[in-house]
C-alpha cells in the first residue's frame, strides 16, 4: 500500500471572468491549500469543448493562494505554433505542471460550432514538450534557426482510460498509453470510472510496460474518483460525455439514494472514500477527485473517511465490480480478490473486422510491401522514376493529379502529401478521424462508436485494429504498432505523397523507423 498518497481535485472554470462561479473555485482553492490535504487543483481547458475562462488565468490566482496548479492543456483549439508559445507564457509564469490531453471536440461557440483545429495530438504535444525540456536545437532552415533554446521545466502528464467494452478499443488505448511512456510522463491519469477490475487492470498493465520500456522515471499513476450527481449519472449512463461508462446497477443505486433528505450526497461520497480506498490498496499512487456541486468541506470529510477505512480494502472490492458492462479483459480473472492474475488473457482476443474491412488492408499492405519497402521489388525502380518525375514539372503535376484520384477513390485523400495509411491500416486519419489523429485513438469512443458521429461512424482505430487482428500482418508484432507518428508537415500540402516519400521529404525519410527495442 502506498505511503505517500497524492490527492488532486479537478477544477471546471466557467464561462465567465468573473462571478460567483469562479469565486467558488478560489474559495475552494484557499480550503484546500490552508487545510493542506489536496497536494494540486487541476483546471480543465474548454472542458466539453465550450468555451471558458483560461486555466493559465485561474492557476496564478490559485498558485497564489499556496498550491499547485496543475493545467490542462489540450490540443483542440490551437496549432502546434501557439502551443509553443502558450508553452513558453506558461514556463514564464512558472506554471509548470501540465495534464496534455488531445480534448474535447469543440461545440457551440460564437454564432455556431468552433473550428476544429488538433494540429497536433496528445503524443506529439508530449513529445514537443520532452524536446522543449531537453532545450530544443531550432531546425538550422528555420529564421533564426540552429540555436538551443533554454531548456523548460515542465512536469507534464497523460490521460488513459481502461474503461473501454471492447477488445478493439481498449487495445488501441493501451498502444497509445506505451507511446506515451516512452516520452516520460511525470505522471498518468485514468479516465473517470467505477469498476475497480479495469483499475486494477490498468495497474498491472502500467507495472509490465514500465518493466519492459524501463524509463528513467516511471510515473506516478493517478486514478480518478467521480462523483456524479443524480441528474449527470443519468447523462453518463446515456452516453452524454464522451468515453464515460456509466453502469446500469450503479446507476439505480444512486437514483434510489437520490429520495433521501440530502438527496444521495452522503451516500456518494462514502462510494468515493471506498473506491480511494481500493485504488490505494491496489497500489495506485494517488486519486485526482471530481465531481459537480462538491465543496471543500465534501472533500475533507471524503479524505478522513477514505483513511478509515483503507485497512479494509479487500472488502469493498465486491462493490466496484460491473462484469455485464465488459466484453473483453486483458488480464485473466483472480478468483479469489475479483480483481486480475498478471497472466493476460489471449484467449478472449476475437475481435475480427468483416471482409469488407479485411480486403482493402489486405490490398493496400500488399501492395506498400511491393512498393514502399525497401527490399519490396519495384522500390528500387520507382525511386529512380521519381527522382526523374520530380525535375519536370509537367510529369510532376500529372503524377501527383493522378495519385489524388487513385487515393481519393480508395481512402477519401486529402492531399496532405505526408502519408501515414501503412501505419494507420491503410485508414486515412485526416479524412475520416474526427480529430486528425496518428498516434491511437482518443478517449471519446462507445461500443466502437466515434464521439463525434455515433451510431454512424466507427473509431478508425478499432476498424485498424480489427483489420490487423485479422490479417496478422507482418508489419505489426503481436497486434501493436507503437512507432509515433510526427505532426503533419504542411508545407507538402498538396503534394504528391508517392514523390516526397521517396526523395525523403515527408516523415519517414526513407528511414526504418521501426526500432525492435520499441515493440511491445
Amino acid at each position: 500500500m502506498k505511503q505517500n498518497f497524492k490527492i488532486t481535485f479537478e477544477l471546471v472554470p466557467a464561462r465567465a471572468s468573473g462571478g460567483k462561479a469562479v469565486n467558488d473555485i478560489l474559495l475552494f482553492a484557499k480550503e484546500a491549500a490552508k487545510d493542506g490535504k489536496i497536494s494540486a487543483l487541476s483546471i480543465t481547458d474548454n472542458a466539453g469543448g465550450h468555451p471558458a475562462l483560461a486555466p493559465k488565468v485561474l492557476g496564478q490566482e490559485i498558485k497564489a493562494v499556496g498550491i499547485d496548479p496543475i493545467i490542462h492543456f489540450s490540443c483542440k483549439d490551437k496549432n502546434r505554433n501557439l502551443m509553443e508559445s502558450e508553452l513558453f507564457e506558461l514556463d514564464r509564469l512558472g506554471l509548470k505542471r501540465l495534464l496534455i490531453v488531445t480534448g474535447d471536440y469543440p461545440r457551440y461557440g460564437f454564432k455556431g460550432n468552433a473550428k476544429p483545429v488538433f494540429d497536433m495530438d496528445s503524443v506529439q504535444v508530449l513529445m514537443m514538450i520532452k524536446d522543449m525540456n531537453a532545450g530544443r536545437l531550432l531546425d538550422p532552415r528555420a529564421p533564426g534557426g540552429g540555436i538551443r533554446l533554454a531548456p523548460t521545466a515542465f512536469s507534464a502528464g497523460c490521460v488513459v482510460s481502461p474503461f473501454k467494452r471492447m477488445e478493439a478499443e481498449l487495445i488501441p488505448q493501451y498502444q497509445k498509453l506505451i507511446k506515451k511512456l516512452s516520452l516520460s510522463p511525470h505522471f498518468i491519469i485514468s479516465q473517470m470510472g467505477f469498476d475497480a477490475r479495469k483499475y486494477d487492470e490498468l495497474k498491472k498493465f502500467l507495472d509490465n510496460a514500465i518493466s519492459i520500456i524501463k524509463p528513467a522515471n516511471p510515473p506516478a499513476l493517478m486514478g480518478t474518483v467521480f462523483i456524479p450527481t443524480p441528474g449527470l449519472a443519468r447523462t453518463l449512463y446515456a452516453g452524454g460525455v464522451p468515453g464515460c461508462i456509466m453502469p446500469r446497477r450503479l446507476l439505480k443505486t444512486i437514483e434510489k439514494e437520490a429520495s433521501a433528505p440530502d438527496h444521495g450526497l452522503e451516500a456518494r461520497l462514502e462510494r468515493g472514500a471506498k473506491l480511494i480506498a481500493i485504488l490505494k490498496g491496489i497500489g495506485y499512487d494517488g486519486v485526482h477527485l471530481s465531481g459537480p456541486q462538491l465543496q471543500y468541506e465534501h472533500i475533507a470529510r471524503l479524505l478522513e473517511r477514505s483513511s478509515e477505512l483503507s485497512p479494509y480494502w479487500e472488502s469493498l472490492i465486491g462493490e466496484f465490480i460491473f462484469p455485464e458492462e465488459w466484453r473483453y479483459w486483458y488480464f485473466k480473472k483472480d478468483p479469489v480478490t475479483g480483481l486480475n492474475l498478471t497472466e493476460s488473457d489471449d484467449s478472449a482476443r476475437r475481435s475480427k473486422s468483416s471482409i469488407k474491412e479485411a480486403l482493402p488492408f489486405w490490398f493496400g499492405n500488399n501492395i506498400h510491401r511491393l512498393a514502399f519497402e525497401r527490399d519490396g521489388r519495384l522500390f528500387g525502380p520507382l525511386k529512380l522514376f521519381a527522382e526523374y518525375i520530380d525535375k519536370r514539372p509537367a510529369l510532376r503535376d500529372g503524377l501527383t493529379c493522378f495519385e489524388h484520384i487513385i487515393k481519393s477513390a480508395s481512402y477519401d485523400c486529402r492531399d496532405c502529401g505526408d502519408c501515414t495509411l501503412e501505419e494507420t491500416a491503410f485508414i486515412c486519419p485526416q479524412s475520416q478521424c474526427a480529430k486528425f489523429l496518428f498516434n491511437g485513438p482518443c478517449g471519446g469512443s462507445l461500443d466502437g462508436w466515434c464521439e463525434i458521429w455515433p451510431e454512424k461512424k466507427r473509431c478508425i482505430y478499432v476498424r485498424g485494429y480489427e483489420r490487423v487482428s485479422r490479417t496478422k500482418s507482418r508489419i505489426y508484432k503481436n497486434n501493436v504498432n507503437i512507432k509515433i507518428i510526427g505532426p503533419r508537415n504542411w508545407s507538402l500540402y498538396k503534394t504528391s505523397s508517392w514523390l516526397n516519400f521517396y526523395l525523403g521529404r515527408d516523415h519517414q525519410c526513407l528511414k526504418d523507423m521501426r526500432d525492435p527495442k520499441q515493440n511491445y
